[in-house]
């Protein structure tokens, strides 16, 4: 009777991990990203300039892409959450996408309502600050004028 050996494979020291990347690969979108953080003010309205003029009509999902990072960059004359989830909301009948494009889509679309919501119930919270800090100035000034009577009986009244 044979028996046989199977030989068992271990993986070597030097076996690397790969991971499989799409074509229209998202890592692409975070090294935009992360070129535009070293950019100047000017450069950056430059790129905008750029990108809202050629790629807001795109029918490339990156390209639109890269125009929302844009429009989602703090502290610029041209962020804008309205108009970033417009781009997205409405896209072209015939815009490329793929199963990561749309995915990354609709996780931003998700956080720039939720952002709008929080926007709104701010701006809702401060209209209700500034009532309530104009009715307690009244109402302090109305202390205070209900102090001064007092104060002008006590002297009235001592004399």
């Amino acid at each position: 009777m044979r028996t046989l050996v199977q030989p068992v494979h271990q993986p070597s020291e030097h076996t690397e991990t790969r991971i499989i990347q799409e074509p229209d690969d998202l890592g692409e979108l975070m090294r935009y990203y992360s070129s535009l953080q070293d950019k100047s003010r000017s450069e950056l309205i430059e790129e905008y300039q750029y990108a809202n003029s050629h790629y807001r009509d795109s029918i490339d999902a990156h390209q639109r892409l890269k125009l929302l990072i844009l429009l989602l960059l703090p502290d610029t004359g041209f962020q804008s959450t309205r108009a970033a989830l417009d781009l997205m909301e409405n896209p072209p009948e015939q815009i490329e996408t793929t199963p990561a494009t749309t995915a990354f889509k609709n996780l931003l679309v998700l956080l720039l309502k939720q952002q709008r919501a929080a926007n709104f119930k701010i701006q809702n919270l401060s209209m209700k600050l500034r009532t309530t800090e104009a009715e307690v100035k009244t109402l302090q000034d109305k202390i205070n004028a209900i102090k001064n009577i007092e104060k002008h009986f006590m002297r009235k009244s001592a004399f």
